[in-house]
């Protein structure tokens, strides 16, 4: 073995201090950094077309995930010392824009108040016993069902954006007018997507929205853009601790908030157990990513999560937190892109909204389908989440079914107290949701 050359599970080891001491591995960390950032990047263009649902202004909301990320990842490099990803994610951004904002009338104010609350009570569970039972205790194809709900109602929700999906009084909804130019823009978007995801390109989302955004400005087609200045960031105080706790009805708020919690919990544990081995720095990377979602909702972000794009830094050699601190000091270098990020058309991130939600759906593998009890409750959460427009009230039925579904089965062996009191909870807010309406 060369000189300063170390096996993974050395450099596993090495302190923050010795890793940037070491030239090859510093070296090697910085690269895998660089490559999880190009493999994450798309969520500055993304996250705020999704949240400006809410009715954050789309320039606002690009500041705010770029300083989420830019912080979500220095902290978890430096605390955890993995290379581990903490962006605001898919998925959960989703929840915060469509369902609480949108489909519950929450002012975004009160929508931000709603994710403060949830990061707090997590980044509590982070530092606590709790967090690892409570997602102990939850069958794998519940979890796993969330992802694959959400990947397609976030898929639903991009095609019908785009006028690939219009409504129709027969069968509801139709395939779209081919004639029009966005909806081409947007599936050759969809097909240089899947090339560049297929031949393993983590710069491939960016390239594809980079082309299709040529386009369309060449031809005329680049469709709710937004100029996007320096000038901006002057505003931006206009989003920062604008928390409001003036909810629709507190029902709600209590409703969304524990969905969201847990929806944080499960997503956290699963991608950050999924990838660091070890024990101190899987808890580590979740308390980075309490605080980090903390953080987020100050600066008017959706909350961050584990990303799985993590994967990239990790394939690239990343071992250490250098990996990570360098996708963040990346995050912060692209605030030079700020003029450009405006020009980018929904037709050029559409197919990243869509690609994310097939890799959320490859999920559905994890679901357990030789037995009826863990399928049936697992294929509630996944039909209910996109055909009624929300996470929470997907959620709901899959774990309210899925104690019932195991006494039925006489399986009450695979039930806990975590199944039964989480069931009793949704199903309590189903019933007073509907009584207060």
């Amino acid at each position: 073995m060369k000189n300063n050359e170390l096996t993974t599970e050395e450099e596993d080891k090495l302190t923050l201090k010795e890793s940037f001491n070491n030239k090859t591995v510093l070296k090697k960390e910085i690269l895998a950094g660089t490559t999880g950032f190009f493999a994450i990047m798309y969520v500055i263009f993304v996250n705020p077309q999704i949240v400006a649902a809410t009715g954050i202004p789309t320039q606002l909301e690009t500041f705010a995930t770029i300083f989420a990320s830019a912080f979500g990842c220095i902290l978890g490099g430096l605390l955890s010392n993995t290379p581990m990803i903490i962006v605001p994610g898919m998925g959960i951004n989703a929840l915060f824009s469509y369902t609480i904002a949108q489909s519950m009338h929450f002012t975004w104010q009160a929508t931000l108040a709603v994710s403060l609350i949830s990061s707090i009570l997590y980044a509590i569970l982070t530092f606590t016993p709790l967090i690892d039972q409570i997602s102990d205790a939850i069958n794998d194809s519940m979890k796993s069902a969330i992802n694959v709900g959400i990947g397609l109602f976030l898929t639903f929700t991009a095609l019908k954006g785009i006028g690939f999906i219009v409504g129709d009084k027969a069968s509801l909804v139709k395939f779209g007018d081919l004639t029009n130019p966005v909806l081409l823009l947007t599936l050759l978007g969809i097909v240089l997507t899947m090339i560049f995801q297929i031949r393993g390109k983590a710069w491939g989302m960016i390239a594809s929205m980079a082309i299709v955004t040529v386009i369309a400005l060449f031809t005329g087609n680049a469709t709710n853009t937004h100029v996007i200045q320096y000038s901006d960031l002057g505003n931006y105080g206009s989003i920062i601790f604008k928390q409001s706790f003036n909810f629709p009805s507190w029902t709600k708020f209590l409703i969304v908030t524990f969905s969201m919690l847990m929806l944080m919990v499960f997503e956290g544990v699963g991608v950050t157990k999924g990838y660091v081995k070890n024990t101190a720095k899987q808890k580590k990377t979740l308390q980075a990513t309490g605080i980090a979602n903390i953080f987020a909702s100050l600066v008017g972000s959706s909350p961050a999560v584990d990303a799985a794009e993590s994967g990239s830094s990790w394939a690239a050699g990343g071992t250490t937190g250098i990996s990570a601190i360098t996708t963040g000091v990346w995050f912060l270098l692209s605030l030079v892109l700020i003029p450009i990020i405006g020009y980018i058309p929904s037709c050029a991130t559409a197919s990243i909204i869509i690609l994310t939600g097939s890799l959320m759906m490859m999920d559905v593998k994890e679901i357990d389908n030789k037995d009826f009890s863990n399928w049936f409750p697992a294929y509630l959460i996944i039909f209910t989440i996109p055909f009624t427009g929300s996470i929470s009230t997907g959620m709901a039925m899959g774990f309210i079914a899925y104690p019932i579904a195991k006494l039925i089965a006489g399986k009450k062996n695979d039930l806990n107290v975590v199944n039964i009191v989480i069931a009793i909870l949704f199903a309590l807010s189903l019933v007073v949701t509907a009584f207060t309406a």
